[in-house]
């Protein structure tokens, strides 16, 4: 695995342990990215290398480092679009589904 791929990954882990907190499972994090046992003992040796996450109360936990790794991966700001993704979103103004949508002067167009 090369250094772009690890770094990836690396990022997507900080992401999950970023938003599942101490609501983690390591069963997940090898289903999800695909990963045997021994690559995630090695990307976390890694990651507690770094200072990126630490064991705290038995519990890993990241750290500011890695929150830094995140936003300097932009991977930090995807929380937050996320949150405010549906903010300007009038939904009293939605159609149903199942009337079919017709656009304004669509009947002077043809």
């Amino acid at each position: 695995m090369n250094n772009e791929n690890e770094d990836y990954i690396r990022s997507l882990i900080l992401s999950y342990f970023k938003i599942r907190g101490k609501n983690y499972s390591l069963l997940e994090i090898r289903q999800i990215f695909g990963l045997q046992e021994k690559q995630l003992d090695i990307f976390l040796y890694k990651l507690k290398n770094l200072k990126y996450i630490i064991y705290q109360d038995f519990e890993l936990t990241i750290t500011k480092e890695g929150i830094d790794f995140l936003e300097k991966s932009n991977q930090y700001n995807n929380f937050r679009v996320k949150e405010y993704k549906y903010k300007y979103i009038d939904f009293s103004k939605a159609k149903p589904l199942d009337e079919p949508y017709i656009p304004q002067n669509f009947l002077k167009k043809i």
